[in-house]
């Protein structure tokens, strides 16, 4: 895994070297980004870059050959996948409420399955699947999932739109069978399982109906927030289309979506894309957690929110530049801008 953070890293720094020169204000949004992280939230500054897209292309071809052990992360929060996409799985009274659904049948299968299990989690119980957008490294296990153990299965009105009219064959689709329609997700609905409620928040942007959550996480007798942004990559257009939210509302979001986590109180983050946001480095860390000790994950409300503001700089630097230097999107390498 370090290996992997370091080529991360290595291509991030290459990307910015090799990068045509940026204009003045895509330069000061990215650098008052870098102010923002500091040295402890560094992990999302590729996306300030106009050719982050490599970062997310390495994560991609790399990351998805390594599989975790499964982590339980919380009492009730666990996760289950590889270093570049995964699932996080909620437990409940009730059952399993899953964010996201892998990329495949197969890995749905032979990776997400075993997972569980070996967490000591039914995937009998699985209740719902939240798919988090309408690519395929999201939904891609969710039809096996939802005819195998009967669960249902979750997008936004406008991302069940998308990948129902995305042709089978196209990068965003890559063949997958697609879900039947169960849960169409609604702005700011309270999803309730047993003795567990999840407030769901359509926040368009990187599709044009990415859903983000506020998800409550238990250690011991104590409930903390956290906060799980439904999405990463930047898309290629600054204004909406069928297959983009657009950067534009991509901002709009973030900046909604911050001030609803901070109103909650989140003290974490999530992302099903772990190595985007710094939880792959928090995961690593749970396992030299001394008992008593702070949670890596609980990375603090402020914290929370100063990631935020980076993404909306870098979504800032993101429009200030020609949008053809936004290397998110290539005739030869169009994955970028799927995630």
């Amino acid at each position: 895994m370090r290996k992997l953070l370091a080529t991360l890293a290595s291509l991030a720094a290459t990307a910015a070297s090799a990068a045509p020169a940026d204009t003045p204000a895509a330069l000061a949004h990215a650098e008052q980004a870098r102010a923002i992280a500091g040295q402890d939230l560094t992990a999302p500054l590729f996306l300030c870059q106009p050719a982050g897209g490599g970062v997310v292309r390495a994560a991609l071809e790399t990351g998805s050959k390594q599989w975790l052990d499964p982590v339980r992360a919380f009492d009730n929060l666990s996760y289950v996948g590889n270093a570049f996409v995964g699932v996080w799985v909620l437990r409940t009274s009730e059952g399993l409420i899953l964010f996201d659904a892998t990329q495949s049948q197969e890995e749905a299968r032979d990776h997400l399955v075993p997972g569980l299990e070996k967490l000591g989690l039914d995937p009998a119980t699985i209740r719902y699947v939240i798919v988090t957008h309408g690519h395929y490294d999201h939904f891609g296990g969710a039809a096996w999932l939802q005819k195998t153990y009967g669960a249902k299965i979750g997008l936004s009105a406008a991302d069940w739109e998308l990948i129902e009219q995305t042709p089978t064959d196209a990068l965003e689709r890559s063949g997958r069978e697609l879900p039947r329609r169960d849960l169409v997700i609604a702005d700011g609905q309270t999803l309730t399982l047993g003795d567990t409620a999840i407030r769901l928040y359509v926040t368009p942007g990187h599709t044009p109906g990415t859903v983000s959550a506020i998800v409550p996480a238990r250690e011991g007798d104590r409930s903390v927030p956290l906060s799980l942004l439904g999405s990463t990559a930047f898309p290629p257009s600054i204004e909406p289309t069928p297959r983009w939210g657009g950067l534009k509302a991509y901002d709009a979001s973030v900046l909604r979506f911050a001030r609803i986590s901070d109103e909650a109180g989140a003290e974490g983050l999530l992302n099903t894309h772990i190595f985007a946001d710094g939880t792959r480095e928090r995961l690593d860390a749970l396992g030299g957690r001394a008992p008593g000790s702070p949670h890596p994950l609980l990375i603090g409300r402020a914290a929370v929110g100063r990631y935020y503001q980076i993404l909306h700089h870098c979504l800032l630097a993101a429009q200030a530049r020609p949008q053809d230097a936004n290397v998110w999107i290539k005739p030869e390498g169009k994955e970028a801008s799927r995630r």
